[in-house]
């Protein structure tokens, strides 16, 4: 536990930072925005290049993504039906089920406990729940923002990406290296994507310490609402690596431990960016959810990875 708690101490510590750079005012307005778009425009494809750019991907993977896609589609299922037992009648209490925090988050927890050798590892369970987030998260959250989706602004919000552009680029180079031999260009541009990407984790952390934020006003909902997720998803994370990425796939522990980090995380972030920002009550539930759950996510994740490890 001590030795665990050690190596994310450098996480916890960019936490605690970035908290004391918002009680301090040590940013101006509006630059916690610039800084988030700094990472999630460079930094994290950057560090998703490197990952895909380093797997060797095979055909049963396509398996490991399909079944991950469906599960997040099986946990917002879910949490429709417990809305109707639990009498909870936020549309955004079922939004929540499905999909998790990589980008700002996930990667960040796991690099700093398992190391940058096993970033391909995390990458790979990434990929389903980044689909599902695009192509089906997005869609719900549009259409109860305004009514409607369209399939366009869909696809047009996925390809231009730069995480899905980062993703497909490093597919492309992972293949590509089976042909084309390394020479001092590739390596010059390899170390200048490695440093990009390594800007990642500090950024994330600072600006997840920025932003924490906890009101008392649905304290209890938002407690309630990541008990019942991180219930469902601990037994289904054990369940599938129990019977899947064990049994059937046979992939090595650090693989699980992946998908268990992965499972462990909150909701994604992008639910507080598209719904109605003067919908103030659902506004403060989200965010109250996110930010808690934040809090919990570390605190499970670095308990699990003592005991399951």
């Amino acid at each position: 536990m001590f030795n665990t708690i050690l190596s994310v101490l450098p996480v916890l510590l960019f936490f605690l930072l970035g908290y004391i750079m918002k009680l301090s005012g040590f940013l101006k307005e509006g630059s916690s925005s610039d800084i988030k778009k700094i990472v999630s425009g460079l930094a994290l494809p950057a560090l998703l290049f490197q990952a895909f750019a380093s797997m060797e991907m095979e055909a049963r993977y396509l398996i490991l993504i399909v079944l991950i896609f469906a599960l997040c589609g099986l946990m917002l299922l879910a949490g429709r039906a417990a809305a109707g037992i639990f009498k909870i009648h936020s549309p955004y209490w079922t939004l929540m089920m499905g999909g998790f925090e990589m980008g700002m988050l996930g990667y960040a927890l796991f690099l700093s406990i398992y190391g940058n050798e096993h970033l391909s590892k995390i990458a790979l369970m990434d990929l389903g729940q980044v689909l599902f987030v695009f192509f089906v998260l997005m869609a719900l959250l549009i259409r109860e923002r305004e009514g409607s989706s369209s399939p366009g602004e869909l696809l047009k919000s996925f390809v231009t990406s730069p995480v899905i552009i980062a993703i497909f680029a490093g597919l492309a180079v992972s293949g590509l290296k089976r042909v084309v031999e390394p020479n001092a260009l590739t390596d010059s541009l390899s170390r200048f994507i490695e440093q990009l990407g390594n800007m990642t984790v500090p950024l994330i952390s600072l600006m997840i310490g920025y932003e924490l934020s906890l009101r008392k006003e649905g304290m209890a909902r938002a407690l309630r609402t990541i008990l019942f997720r991180k219930a469902l998803l601990l037994i289904l994370a054990l369940m599938m690596n129990r019977f899947f990425i064990r049994g059937y796939m046979g992939l090595g522990r650090i693989y699980e431990m992946a998908l268990l980090t992965m499972f462990m995380l909150p909701p994604p972030f992008v639910i507080s960016i598209y719904m109605k920002q003067e919908d103030r009550e659902n506004l403060d539930y989200v965010n109250n959810t996110l930010s808690l759950s934040t809090i919990v996510s570390v605190a499970v994740i670095i308990l699990l990875s003592v005991i399951y490890a």
